[in-house]
């Protein structure tokens, strides 16, 4: 089955990283297309490789001509129904409606933490971004972390992993300060195969996004 996924920068898109670190974990062979954010190759693809004009987009068959599907939940939910032996959510039926219940929350939830803390994986601001919101949504976060059953949420690795990956580099970015049961699923996170392969990646593009830089100081030349 020939699979494609399409994505953003490395360095700033979450949505997009979550499939990827997915797929990479689970084993599930597939092919990239990158689109930069502010591009002239985003302006000139993105409405045939997205029928949202959003990524990340998963194809099946030939990108722009194939079966697509987009957001980052349904995407996991389309892995899980084509390869269910690969263990997209937990097998214990409760631990997958739990995992889908917190994943959720992560889509829709959490924007004091978003918008504040964007993801910037090549960035290193230490105490930028914090407010009695992000606080609340850190402390939330960690709570949750803290309950991991094993090195991974729910023992084995999941879609909901995925899901908080770019969470971790969030953390990482801003320096956040986590208790010792959090800190070990968040070292867990960014020491997975996956993760390091898209953090190098993310750290090598050259790319500036102002959107996304809200802590930067750009020197003019």
């Amino acid at each position: 089955m020939l699979l494609t996924l399409v994505i953003g920068n490395k360095n700033y898109s979450s949505w997009s990283m979550r499939p990827w670190v997915l797929l990479r974990t689970l084993g599930i062979e597939f092919g990239e297309v990158k689109l930069r954010f502010e591009s002239p190759q985003w302006r000139e693809q993105i409405g045939r490789l997205s029928p949202s004009g959003l990524v990340p987009v998963l194809w099946q068959g030939e990108p722009g001509r194939g079966f697509a599907t987009f957001d980052t939940l349904a995407i996991a939910e389309r892995l899980h129904e084509l390869f269910p032996e690969r263990g997209v959510w937990p097998r214990d039926a409760h631990d997958r409606a739990r995992a889908r219940s917190l994943a959720a929350e992560m889509h829709a939830g959490f924007r004091a933490l978003r918008n504040c803390m964007p993801m910037n994986i090549r960035g290193h601001y230490p105490g930028k971004g914090m407010n009695d919101d992000v606080a609340r949504d850190i402390a939330r976060l960690t709570a949750v972390w803290a309950g991991a059953s094993g090195p991974c949420l729910f023992g084995e690795f999941s879609a909901l992993d995925a899901f908080y990956a770019p969470v971790a580099t969030r953390f990482s970015t801003y320096g956040v300060q986590l208790p010792s049961a959090a800190r070990a699923y968040h070292e867990t996170l960014l020491a997975l195969p996956a993760v390091r392969e898209w953090s190098a990646a993310a750290r090598a593009e050259s790319e500036f996004v102002a959107a996304d830089e809200p802590y930067a100081v750009r020197t003019a030349v």
